[in-house]
């Protein structure tokens, strides 16, 4: 299955996963899972503004 972008915020992080809110859910999703992300940069940092995972696990945790 092919992975697809979920636009969403972070909210939290630990060592293996991250907290996401795509709007509507809000989900923890494993980093193990995530194989890539986008960006946003500022004057303060970076910010991840989505993440790509399979369409099953996104289906699985509500996010589509």
């Amino acid at each position: 299955m092919s992975d697809i972008e979920i636009a969403c915020e972070v909210r939290a992080r630990t060592t293996k996963a991250l907290l996401i809110f795509d709007g509507k859910t809000e989900v923890w999703i494993p980093l193990s899972q995530i194989s890539d992300y986008t960006e946003e940069r500022d004057f303060v940092g970076v910010k991840i503004t989505g993440i790509f995972i399979t369409e099953w696990l996104a289906n699985e945790k509500g996010l589509i």
